[in-house]
């Protein structure tokens, strides 16, 4: 069995993290910017998939999952700045979820038996959590549903 390196996934989790974690009350992005850091991003990708293709077996099936996972966070990212909004941060922040769960069951994929499973288990926890994690997030961001007043939307009246 051939060793991983775990350091590219936590690389891509603290940098989407931190990509996700930027407030979206900035200004948006122009479109040319916003076109160019895209084709940077997709750029990248090409270029770290050539990478992976000089690797074999397990270890160029996880250099393409981090590859295709970095690039798919990036652009969710990418898109939330473009169009900022608390749906399209927690639509971004749970598409990094997602990109960080394909690459823990890309790499859990070498191990065996019970090792396979809790590897599994423990991937898949951690996505469940990073997607509570946002909407707690998008709660915080909007004031949840007692601001400005639609608490008192929400309240149901009753009959006279």
């Amino acid at each position: 069995m051939q060793k991983f390196q775990w350091l590219p996934l936590a690389g891509l989790v603290l940098a989407a993290t931190a990509l996700a974690s930027t407030p979206h009350k900035a200004q948006p992005l122009t479109k040319p910017a916003y076109e160019a850091q895209k084709a940077k991003i997709e750029a990248q990708y090409k270029a770290d998939r050539k990478l992976c293709a000089a690797q074999k077996g397990q270890l160029q099936d996880v250099c393409e999952a981090e590859a295709k996972g970095r690039a798919t966070a990036l652009k969710a990212e990418l898109e939330a700045k473009y169009k900022p909004s608390p749906d399209a941060s927690q639509k971004a922040k749970n598409i990094t979820a997602d990109a960080n769960y394909d690459v823990a069951k890309a790499k859990c994929d070498a191990l065996r038996d019970q090792a396979k499973k809790r590897c599994l288990g423990e991937a898949k926890e951690a996505r469940e959590a990073a997607i509570r994690q946002a909407k707690v997030e998008k709660v915080q961001e909007t004031g949840g549903p007692f601001a400005s007043g639609s608490a008192h939307r929400n309240l149901k009246r009753e009959p006279s």
